[in-house]
């Protein structure tokens, strides 16, 4: 099981809620079985949710104060492929897209990339949850961030990526993602 191999303890936890509310894996939540204040209190300032949008991009539509703190400004209305390093951040959208894709719960490290936070680094949990309409609409996860002297001395690769893990995909995945 995934949460395993998340390092992170709200992350963890926020995971362990997702995957019951998901029957282990067998179905996709929707978004009221995915409410803010049944997180677990550790967990909530590190939520955020995205919306995955008809022309594909993700906006986000809610963030935690530790992750608006550790951005340094507020990411809630803004698109994610603007509040990333536009070469570097191709490799976070593209999970983003295959959590909603496949759909499936995606963790992973990477080195911080807005510009001036090189020296960081996070973990994110990336969960599909459906909208009213059945289809995967949301990645609702969470975000740490930690300096480079308490984070991992692995390696990153050239996109800043340390490590990425992915759940199994949720039920058989057939006629979730619609577009």
């Amino acid at each position: 099981m995934l949460a395993g191999l998340i390092h992170e303890t709200p992350l963890r936890e926020l995971y362990r809620v997702w995957w019951a509310r998901s029957g282990e894996g067998r179905r996709l939540p929707d978004r009221g079985e995915m409410d803010m204040l049944d997180l677990p209190a550790e967990a909530l300032p590190h939520a955020f949710i995205y919306e995955h949008e008809v022309d594909g991009r993700f906006r986000c539509r809610l963030a935690g104060t530790c992750f608006v703190e550790e951005l340094g400004y507020e990411p809630t209305g803004q698109y994610l492929e603007g509040m990333l390093d536009p070469v570097l951040g191709r490799s976070r959208v593209a999970l983003y897209q295959e959590c909603v894709g496949v759909p499936r719960a995606i963790y992973y490290r990477a080195r911080l990339t807005p510009i001036g936070h090189e020296h960081r680094e996070s973990g994110r949990l990336l969960l599909p949850v459906a909208g009213p309409d059945g289809c995967v609409r949301f990645v609702f996860g969470g975000m740490m961030v930690l300096r480079l002297a308490t984070a991992s001395s692995a390696h990153a690769d050239a996109d800043g990526m340390i490590e990425v893990h992915r759940g199994p995909p949720v039920g058989d995945g057939a006629k979730l993602s619609c577009g």
